[in-house]
């Protein structure tokens, strides 16, 4: 089984400057074209891997119950061709609640809050208000028993958000939750893919965080604030963006 995890298309939460987590906004302009963009990467990938007019028949397809998660796979599924998949939303992939933090500008929350790091400490956040790491882990963890475990397609795609997705991909792979203190935020729309052999009960990292389609869609500065890991996360030979 492969498992492709996507962050979402750039969304009007994303150009506003502040944190943002379970509000509800939807994609821009720009959010629309790099999940397009991502949708032909795919579309390309899928095909390469089946035969004739029959690929991609064994497609399950899931997302977060937030509209800009939502919106990204429906227009992944337009570029893919198969507009005609059952999309099954779910709370368990919804954004980290941070509470508290929920629309405050990035030096507000470094003033009123300097212990939260959300980068290098997040396996031990509790946001103010919100939820902890620990309870977005569970939701993680009951995403995978009862959706994944189940499943028995050959492709799976989820289309969640930036801290959800560090959390489930680190799970996945069976990782100390100390480890997702040196994983990188995901550019959105990037590419996550893991492999689970049948009978397997774990995940194989293919790639982590490609953002390759993007080019000329990619985030401005995402290199001064996304990749803050000190240390690599990967051990082994994987692409990496």
């Amino acid at each position: 089984m492969k498992l492709y995890l996507i962050r979402h298309g750039e969304s009007y939460g994303n150009i506003k400057g502040k944190i943002i987590s379970t509000t509800d906004f939807e994609l821009t302009e720009k959010g629309i074209l790099q999940s397009r963009r991502l949708g032909q990467s795919l579309r390309t990938k899928l095909a390469g891997e089946s035969t004739g007019a029959s690929y991609g028949k064994s497609i399950a397809v899931y997302c977060s119950s937030l509209a800009r998660a939502r919106q990204t796979l429906v227009e992944i599924l337009q570029s893919i061709g198969r507009e005609d998949l059952e999309i099954t939303e779910t709370p368990c992939l919804k954004e980290m609640d941070l509470g508290l933090l929920e629309g405050m500008s990035w030096e507000d929350r470094r003033k009123n809050y300097p212990e939260i790091d959300l980068d290098e400490k997040l396996s031990f956040l509790n946001a103010p208000g919100g939820e902890s790491y620990q309870t977005v882990k569970q939701r993680c963890k009951a995403f995978a028993e009862n959706y994944l475990e189940k499943s028995n397609v050959e492709n799976i795609i989820v289309v969640s958000h930036g801290i959800t997705l560090r959390i489930l991909t680190n799970m996945l792979l069976g990782r100390p939750d100390e480890d997702i203190n040196f994983l990188n935020w995901m550019e959105n729309t990037a590419l996550t893919e893991l492999v689970r052999e049948k009978e397997s009960p774990s995940y194989q990292l293919v790639r982590l965080n490609d953002y390759s389609h993007l080019k000329e869609l990619q985030t401005p500065g995402y290199e001064n604030w996304g990749l803050f890991a000190k240390r690599n996360y990967v051990e082994g030979d994987y692409p990496i963006a």
